[in-house]
């Protein structure tokens, strides 16, 4: 009597159009939507602020200052946070919001032709690993220009530094070379990043997406209300956990004598 019925989505996305050959998936509608949002918002609200704030610009001036001093706390430079601000903080309002809108009821149940229209995008591992390949691309830049080419290049594979140990002694040379078999192993260090990264928002976000259903079909009225505080919870965390790796992987990225 309390039970609704309704199908767990699939693993992967749903097509909802064809354009040619090119596929569109629900996830990327819905993240067609969110970026139609945020650039409206932009567009009406942003752009309006003034010295004098409202409460909606109030808001966004808590969230910014929120951000910037959580990235103070991992940076402990305020210099390289405003550098590092623009990237971590999109990464956070975006995932942020992918996470939480999928929680609108009804916005995920509109059809076309049968097929969901909106799915949540980081419920979509295509998103997240699109993200999180990304993000360890543009640390891989921060590491070339912090770094040079070359000594970003021997951060994996040392053959400098295995040239210089045996130049010093034999002693050093055989350290060298277990240095050199570390850096290798460095390489799929930075791979694992991706996945890790990926991984690990795809998984929570699906399986609460899951669970949600689940737990709707069984205790259609009494138990989503504490589950849905769960997700939103869950939402902001997750959130939060990707912007903060990435934020971490970008100070391992820099020179040491510069992070004071």
């Amino acid at each position: 009597m309390l039970g609704i019925s309704r199908e767990i989505s699939p693993i992967g996305p749903e097509t909802v159009a064809m354009i040619g050959d090119f596929r569109i998936a629900n996830s990327t509608t819905f993240l067609i939507f969110i970026i139609l949002c945020l650039a409206l918002f932009c567009y009406f609200v942003v752009r309006k602020f003034k010295i004098k704030p409202n409460t909606t610009q109030s808001v966004v001036e808590m969230l910014y200052e929120g951000i910037a001093s959580f990235l103070d706390q991992i940076t402990d430079d305020r210099e390289r946070t405003n550098k590092i601000f623009p990237i971590i903080a999109t990464i956070f309002i975006f995932v942020g919001i992918s996470n939480l809108i999928g929680l609108i009821p009804g916005l995920t149940t509109i059809t076309v032709g049968g097929v969901s229209l909106f799915r949540t995008p980081t419920a979509d591992f295509n998103t997240t690993f699109v993200l999180a390949f990304g993000s360890v691309l543009v640390l891989q830049f921060v590491s070339i220009v912090e770094w040079g080419l070359l000594d970003h290049i021997n951060k994996f594979v040392k053959f400098k530094d295995v040239y210089r140990g045996f130049k010093s002694s034999l002693k050093d040379g055989i350290m060298s070379l277990i240095d050199f078999a570390i850096g290798l192993l460095d390489i799929v260090g930075e791979f694992a990043k991706i996945f890790s990264l990926s991984l690990r928002l795809f998984g929570n976000m699906y399986a609460g997406e899951v669970l949600m259903i689940i737990i709707m079909g069984g205790f259609a009225y009494l138990v989503p209300a504490l589950w849905l505080s769960m997700n939103i919870l869950s939402g902001l965390i997750q959130a939060l956990v990707f912007g903060s790796l990435v934020t971490a992987y970008y100070m391992l990225s820099i020179k040491p004598e510069e992070n004071k």
